[in-house]
């Protein structure tokens, strides 16, 4: 909220903003969307999301589909990371932990680039489901054979993902 608040000090318009985060970054976009919105404050103009950590409950059948097929995540670590941000006992299914649970009416619209082979693919699905049951634009791709963020790895399916990205930031800007 702070960097928000420095861009519209700055002189930057809601409009002239879009958020993009990877992973435990794409859950940070969507609170601080969420946020924006309880304060009754103007959004971004979209929002770009990639393998977002949306649901910390890991309630979603990719947690269990995926687990042996994601290079860069499996149950553990998520368990630990999550054990490590919030403590063993939090609920998980808060809204403040896991936007998905959240009232995502008002958020932008949204781009959500996930791989075919992640244990977050889950979080991104439903997340563009529960976007679009609220009358969001939510773009979803699914990379098949991707990972948990493949965009950051030197391949061609993440040049593929990356000109996408690039082509939705052209579409929303004109």
């Amino acid at each position: 909220m702070k960097v928000w608040d420095y861009l519209m000090y700055r002189g930057y318009g809601a409009s002239d903003v879009i958020i993009a985060g990877d992973s435990a970054g794409g859950n940070m976009a969507l609170e601080i969307c969420i946020s924006l919105k309880d304060m009754e404050r103007k959004m971004p103009r979209a929002l770009i999301l990639m393998s977002p950590w949306t649901d910390m409950s890991m309630s979603g059948s990719s947690y269990k589909v995926w687990k042996e097929k994601d290079p860069m995540l499996n149950e553990d670590y998520i368990k630990a990371v999550r054990g490590a941000y919030a403590g063993e006992k939090a609920d998980f299914k808060n809204p403040s932990l896991s936007p998905l649970f959240a009232d995502l009416n008002g958020l932008p619209q949204t781009m959500i680039q996930v791989g075919s082979n992640e244990i977050l693919r889950s979080d991104s699905e439903s997340l563009a489901k529960k976007l679009r049951q609220c009358g969001i634009l939510a773009r979803l791709e699914v990379y098949k054979g991707g990972w948990h963020v493949f965009q950051q790895m030197p391949l061609p399916i993440s040049a593929r993902a990356m000109k996408e990205i690039g082509d939705f930031t052209g579409e929303i800007i004109r």
